[in-house]
Protein backbone atom coordinates (compact mmCIF):
# COMPACT_ATOMS: atom_id res chain seq x y z
CA UNK A 1 0.00 0.00 0.00
CA UNK A 2 1.08 3.40 -0.74
CA UNK A 3 1.83 5.64 2.01
CA UNK A 4 2.67 8.84 0.13
CA UNK A 5 1.80 10.41 -3.56
CA UNK A 6 5.28 11.51 -4.80
CA UNK A 7 4.81 15.42 -6.18
CA UNK A 8 7.45 17.38 -8.54
CA UNK A 9 8.47 21.28 -7.29
CA UNK A 10 11.43 22.89 -9.20
CA UNK A 11 13.15 25.27 -7.13
CA UNK A 12 15.60 28.29 -8.04
CA UNK A 13 18.76 29.67 -6.60
CA UNK A 14 19.01 32.56 -7.98
CA UNK A 15 22.66 34.45 -7.00
CA UNK A 16 22.79 38.23 -7.71
CA UNK A 17 26.27 39.96 -8.36
CA UNK A 18 27.44 39.58 -4.55
CA UNK A 19 26.80 36.30 -4.49
CA UNK A 20 23.37 36.54 -2.32
CA UNK A 21 20.50 34.04 -2.58
CA UNK A 22 16.90 35.27 -3.38
CA UNK A 23 14.54 33.81 -1.03
CA UNK A 24 10.74 34.74 -0.77
CA UNK A 25 8.64 34.67 2.60
CA UNK A 26 5.12 32.81 1.98
CA UNK A 27 2.12 34.24 2.40
CA UNK A 28 0.53 33.79 6.31
CA UNK A 29 -2.59 32.35 4.89
CA UNK A 30 -0.95 29.98 2.71
CA UNK A 31 -1.64 26.53 3.07
CA UNK A 32 1.68 24.97 3.80
CA UNK A 33 4.61 26.85 5.70
CA UNK A 34 2.57 29.93 6.05
CA UNK A 35 5.23 32.75 7.06
CA UNK A 36 8.24 30.41 6.18
CA UNK A 37 10.97 31.38 3.27
CA UNK A 38 11.95 29.54 0.48
CA UNK A 39 13.30 29.82 -2.81
CA UNK A 40 11.25 31.15 -5.79
CA UNK A 41 9.31 28.37 -7.71
CA UNK A 42 7.09 25.36 -7.41
CA UNK A 43 4.71 22.64 -8.82
CA UNK A 44 5.76 20.75 -12.19
CA UNK A 45 2.55 21.05 -14.40
CA UNK A 46 1.43 17.70 -16.32
CA UNK A 47 3.01 17.50 -19.92
CA UNK A 48 5.39 20.43 -18.60
CA UNK A 49 9.50 20.11 -18.93
CA UNK A 50 11.20 21.16 -15.20
CA UNK A 51 12.85 24.25 -17.25
CA UNK A 52 9.52 25.50 -18.56
CA UNK A 53 7.96 25.20 -14.85
CA UNK A 54 10.70 27.02 -12.95
CA UNK A 55 10.74 29.98 -15.47
CA UNK A 56 7.04 30.03 -15.65
CA UNK A 57 6.34 29.88 -11.77
CA UNK A 58 9.65 32.38 -11.39
CA UNK A 59 7.72 34.61 -13.15
CA UNK A 60 4.40 34.30 -11.74
CA UNK A 61 5.89 34.64 -7.92
CA UNK A 62 8.50 37.78 -8.61
CA UNK A 63 7.78 38.99 -12.76
CA UNK A 64 11.73 38.41 -13.10
CA UNK A 65 12.73 36.95 -15.87
CA UNK A 66 15.52 34.35 -15.63
CA UNK A 67 17.73 31.74 -17.37
CA UNK A 68 18.74 28.47 -15.86
CA UNK A 69 22.22 26.83 -15.29
CA UNK A 70 22.64 23.75 -13.23
CA UNK A 71 20.67 21.23 -11.36
CA UNK A 72 22.89 22.06 -7.73
CA UNK A 73 20.23 19.47 -5.46
CA UNK A 74 18.02 17.65 -4.56
CA UNK A 75 14.86 18.44 -1.13
CA UNK A 76 12.32 16.22 0.24
CA UNK A 77 8.93 17.83 2.24
CA UNK A 78 6.22 15.53 3.58
CA UNK A 79 3.02 16.81 3.70
CA UNK A 80 -0.02 15.29 4.69
CA UNK A 81 -0.64 12.96 1.46
CA UNK A 82 2.04 14.14 -0.52
CA UNK A 83 5.85 13.70 -0.30
CA UNK A 84 7.09 16.44 -2.68
CA UNK A 85 10.46 16.21 -4.06
CA UNK A 86 12.10 19.40 -4.62
CA UNK A 87 14.90 19.76 -7.52
CA UNK A 88 16.82 23.29 -6.80
CA UNK A 89 18.22 24.74 -10.09
CA UNK A 90 21.28 27.60 -10.10
CA UNK A 91 20.40 30.61 -12.43
CA UNK A 92 20.40 34.19 -13.28
CA UNK A 93 17.91 36.80 -13.51
CA UNK A 94 18.26 38.22 -17.20
CA UNK A 95 15.41 40.89 -16.62
CA UNK A 96 12.55 42.06 -14.94
CA UNK A 97 12.38 44.13 -11.58
CA UNK A 98 11.03 42.04 -8.68
CA UNK A 99 7.24 42.15 -7.79
CA UNK A 100 6.11 39.55 -5.59
CA UNK A 101 2.66 37.81 -6.24
CA UNK A 102 -0.16 37.72 -3.27
CA UNK A 103 1.49 34.16 -2.84
CA UNK A 104 4.25 36.08 -1.06
CA UNK A 105 4.54 38.88 1.19
CA UNK A 106 8.67 39.65 1.49
CA UNK A 107 11.82 38.79 -0.07
CA UNK A 108 15.39 39.29 0.68
CA UNK A 109 18.94 38.56 -0.92
CA UNK A 110 20.81 36.65 1.77
CA UNK A 111 24.12 35.06 1.86
CA UNK A 112 24.11 30.70 2.25
CA UNK A 113 25.66 31.13 5.69
CA UNK A 114 23.10 33.30 7.02
CA UNK A 115 20.05 31.62 5.34
CA UNK A 116 19.51 29.86 8.80
CA UNK A 117 19.11 33.07 10.40
CA UNK A 118 15.50 33.24 8.74
CA UNK A 119 12.48 30.55 9.46
CA UNK A 120 13.10 28.45 6.39
CA UNK A 121 10.35 26.13 5.04
CA UNK A 122 11.64 22.50 6.00
CA UNK A 123 12.54 21.23 2.96
CA UNK A 124 15.05 24.22 2.26
CA UNK A 125 16.47 24.28 6.03
CA UNK A 126 17.25 20.87 5.57
CA UNK A 127 19.06 21.48 2.10
CA UNK A 128 20.71 24.28 3.08
CA UNK A 129 22.07 22.50 6.39
CA UNK A 130 23.37 19.78 4.15
CA UNK A 131 25.15 22.43 1.75
CA UNK A 132 26.54 23.83 4.95
CA UNK A 133 27.93 20.80 6.08
CA UNK A 134 29.67 20.01 3.01
CA UNK A 135 31.57 22.84 2.38
CA UNK A 136 32.65 22.49 6.12
CA UNK A 137 33.48 18.49 5.50
CA UNK A 138 35.54 19.90 1.89
CA UNK A 139 37.24 22.52 4.29
CA UNK A 140 38.37 19.84 6.91
CA UNK A 141 39.40 17.54 4.00
CA UNK A 142 41.45 20.12 2.90
CA UNK A 143 43.54 20.67 6.08
CA UNK A 144 44.13 16.72 6.69
CA UNK A 145 45.47 13.99 4.64
CA UNK A 146 44.09 11.62 6.88
CA UNK A 147 40.97 11.02 4.42
CA UNK A 148 40.62 7.44 3.55
CA UNK A 149 41.05 7.08 -0.11
CA UNK A 150 37.66 5.16 -0.81
CA UNK A 151 36.12 8.64 0.20
CA UNK A 152 38.06 10.61 -2.57
CA UNK A 153 35.94 9.76 -5.45
CA UNK A 154 33.10 11.17 -3.22
CA UNK A 155 35.06 14.20 -2.16
CA UNK A 156 35.70 15.36 -5.42
CA UNK A 157 32.03 14.67 -6.89
CA UNK A 158 31.23 17.04 -4.46
CA UNK A 159 33.81 19.68 -5.00
CA UNK A 160 32.56 19.75 -8.67
CA UNK A 161 29.09 20.31 -7.48
CA UNK A 162 29.97 22.80 -4.96
CA UNK A 163 31.55 24.92 -7.73
CA UNK A 164 28.35 24.75 -9.76
CA UNK A 165 26.35 25.77 -6.80
CA UNK A 166 28.83 28.63 -6.60
CA UNK A 167 28.69 29.82 -10.13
Amino acid sequence: MIKHIFGLAVRVLLLDDKEKILIIKRSTDSKTNPGKWELPGGKVDPGESFDQALIREVYEETKLKITLDHVVGVSEQNLHLIRAVHIIMSGRVMEGKLNLSQEHEGYAWVYLENLLDYPLADWLHDFVTNQINLIKYQKQEEDTSTTPTTFKPLLNSLKVSLKKFKK
